[in-house]
């Protein structure tokens, strides 16, 4: 999953170049269910651009982010990769049964997989990069659920602080990126202190000209109290193509 965060970060997360393509085309893909061995299908789409992003991260481009997840029709559980060895399928069906995964099973499928991932897959799960990144995405798809959605941002604080200090000094890029968006989330929240907080802790260098530009208009709708998920008004954004 850390592998994730770099991609997006070298494709043009925090800068870019390159313009807006046609918009992804939906496909409509087959994949089997671990917990029942049954066929489902789901829809994705083969390639897609983006040409910027929002101040909490989430692209802007030509599909919808964050990118779907397959999840099983009965049980919810979310297909994150394609085959499975029997022994894993018997700790996915072991967890599904549980009362903990009967809890969290309606929620937004990034934050489902970030349950999921904590126990079948722990070394990815102290990884602070993809404990961030999951949540990070579980915020865009809660926007419109106010309370869920402060509660995503709390727990999306948690994750990324306990362990941005050791991030900062393995990929600063990875470190400024998930500082701004998380200010941001806070921003969202209605955390406006602890959203100014975050951007007064900042120190060193900016990578680029618009990591410091995305911090004064985050200070600016902060000291006007605005919640809204904002964009720089720069219609010439960087992004690129991608596929899966």
């Amino acid at each position: 999953m850390r592998k994730m965060v770099m991609a997006a970060v070298a494709a043009g997360v925090l800068t870019a170049a390159g313009a807006p393509a046609a918009a992804g085309t939906p496909v409509r893909v087959e994949t089997v269910c671990p917990v029942d061995d049954k066929k489902f299908t789901w829809t994705t789409t083969a390639s897609y651009s983006t040409w910027g992003m929002e101040l909490d991260g989430k692209p802007i481009g030509s599909w919808h982010f964050p990118m779907t997840i397959p999840q099983c029709p009965d049980s919810k559980f979310p297909v994150y990769q394609e085959e499975w060895t029997d022994d894993q399928k018997a700790a996915i069906r072991a967890l599904v049964a549980t009362p903990e995964y009967a809890a969290v099973r309606d929620e937004a499928s990034y934050y489902l997989l970030r349950f999921v991932a904590e126990r079948l897959q722990p070394a990815d799960a102290e990884d602070p990069v993809a404990a961030g990144w999951l949540l990070l995405q579980a915020t865009w798809q809660v926007r419109d659920a106010p309370e869920r959605y402060a509660r995503y941002a709390r727990e999306l604080v948690a994750a990324v602080d306990a362990e941005l200090p050791a991030l900062k000094g393995e990929d600063m890029d990875s470190w400024w990126f998930f500082q701004l968006a998380t200010a941001n989330v806070q921003r969202q929240a209605g955390d406006f202190a602890g959203a100014s907080a975050r951007l007064d802790s900042l120190s060193g260098e900016t990578p680029v000209e618009q990591v410091a530009e995305r911090i004064a208009l985050t200070r600016q709708l902060i000291a006007a109290q605005d919640r809204k998920p904002t964009a720089p008004p720069d219609p010439d954004q960087p992004g690129g193509d991608h596929g899966h």
